[in-house]
Formats: C-alpha cells, sequence, structure tokens
C-alpha cells in the first residue's frame, strides 16, 4: 500500500482532532515507505477488505497507525505481516469481530459471580451433608448441618468464588489482564482462612434455635433446589467469569 493508496480523510467526520489525524496519517504513510514488498502487498490487501467492509477511513487509519510500527520494528528480525496477525481474512475478522467478541466473552458483573458461586457453594454443601446424614443415620451432632451454616456458606462461599475469578493469573475474557501470582495467593489465601474461620465458629457456638438442623432428605432437597437455582440464575444473566 502506497503513500498515495491511503484511505483519505474527510473533514467533519472526525473524534480524533484534524491536527492528530493529519499528524496520523503522516506517520503511517512514513512508516509504509519502510516496507518490505510482502508486507505492503498484505496491507493493500487489508486495506481492501476494510473498505469492503465499510469500515470507516478514520478507523482505518487509527488501526494502520497501530499495526504499522509493529511491522517495521517485526522486519528486523525478520517477521512478516501474516506471522504477526494471521492472514488478510483473520486479521479483518479479528478487527471486524474483535470488539464485540470482546463485549460478548467480557465478566458479568461482580454480584453476578458472587450469587452464582454462592449457590454452588450451597448445592455442594447440602448435598454433603444430606449424603452424610444418611451414610451415618443421624449419628453427627447436627450442629455442623445447620440452616445458618448453609446461609453464611452461601456468603463466603460465593465471596471466596469472586475473588478466584477476579484474582487468577492471565487475562479476563475481555483480554484485560489481572492480577499476578503473588496476589493470587494472598488475596485467596486470606479470604479461604476467614472463610473457614466462620464456618467452624458457626458450626461450633452457633445455639440450635437459631442453627436450625434438618433431616438428611431434606439437606438433599436444599442440595437440588440450589443447583437448579444456580442453572437458572447462570442461564437467566448469563453469567461469565466465575469457576464453575
Amino acid at each position: 500500500m502506497r503513500s498515495k493508496d491511503l484511505p483519505r480523510f474527510e473533514r467533519g467526520i472526525n473524534t480524533l482532532g484534524q491536527e492528530e489525524l493529519d499528524k496520523l496519517i503522516k506517520q503511517n504513510e512514513d512508516l509504509q515507505t519502510k516496507l518490505t514488498k510482502r508486507n505492503e502487498q498484505y496491507m493493500m490487501s487489508l486495506d481492501k477488505a476494510l473498505s469492503a467492509a465499510n469500515l470507516s477511513d478514520e478507523r482505518k487509519i487509527e488501526i494502520y497507525g497501530e499495526m504499522l510500527p509493529a511491522l517495521v520494528e517485526g522486519q528486523k528480525t525478520g517477521q512478516t505481516a501474516r506471522q504477526l496477525y494471521g492472514t488478510v481474512t483473520e486479521q479483518t475478522t479479528t478487527l471486524l469481530d474483535g470488539p464485540r467478541k470482546a463485549a460478548a466473552n467480557a465478566p458479568s458483573k461482580d454480584w453476578e459471580i458472587f450469587v452464582d458461586g454462592g449457590l454452588m457453594m450451597v448445592a455442594l454443601m447440602s448435598l454433603v451433608m444430606g449424603a452424610t446424614g444418611l451414610i451415618g443415620k443421624g449419628q453427627s451432632s447436627g450442629s455442623e448441618r445447620g440452616l445458618l451454616t448453609l446461609i453464611l456458606n452461601f456468603f463466603g462461599g460465593g465471596l471466596v468464588v469472586l475473588l478466584i475469578a477476579k484474582n487468577t493469573p492471565g487475562r479476563d475474557g475481555s483480554g484485560k489482564k489481572k492480577g499476578g501470582i503473588f496476589r493470587y495467593i494472598l488475596v485467596v489465601g486470606a479470604a479461604m482462612l476467614a472463610w473457614l474461620l466462620v464456618m467452624t465458629l458457626s458450626m461450633s457456638y452457633l445455639p440450635a434455635s437459631l442453627n436450625i438442623v434438618l433431616p438428611p432428605i431434606g439437606y438433599l432437597i436444599v442440595a437440588a433446589a440450589a443447583f437448579a437455582g444456580k442453572w437458572y440464575f447462570k442461564k437467566t444473566y448469563n453469567v461469565r467469569g466465575g469457576i464453575f
């Protein structure tokens, strides 16, 4: 793509500001003269594809302003445009669909991940309680099987799930970088210790009048309801970014 092939920008439709845009066009023109023949052909084909997709001139100039410096730098080590960005078709798809896909894959709101995780923890704990009660035939003291303990498990478990989801090293669905491994261990470790402490205290010290005990079959019913509630909630709100 030669300098004369740059998309022409019409005044009155820019959001960058004319002076800033003119500067970017000049930068692009300078960098294009440094492209290899192969990279130049790649950019010409990409420009045709983006024009066919009715992408605005301003957006194309911005895209080239990001790509051209990387191409020129990559040429120093023998990298081609195809190696950096894939085929022209792949890069066109990425540029056109990327924002929509990023929005679709972005993590859900914190409260949605919290509720989804809390319901899962209640379902798992209720399932264990019910199964243990049936197998043990009521030999347990029952204090650990109170409804208030389940409620506390919902809040504590939901918070831990949220913290795990937000602090796991790597990037989330929107491409945003999360924290490192040290932050993950510190935050999640502290949250889990606090959660276990609260659960232990509730099982040991809450009076039976508050921590009402259900029969084993009752906990299995709660487990089924919690699993169903989680499924419905996740489907209804399209919860993304959790750990379940």
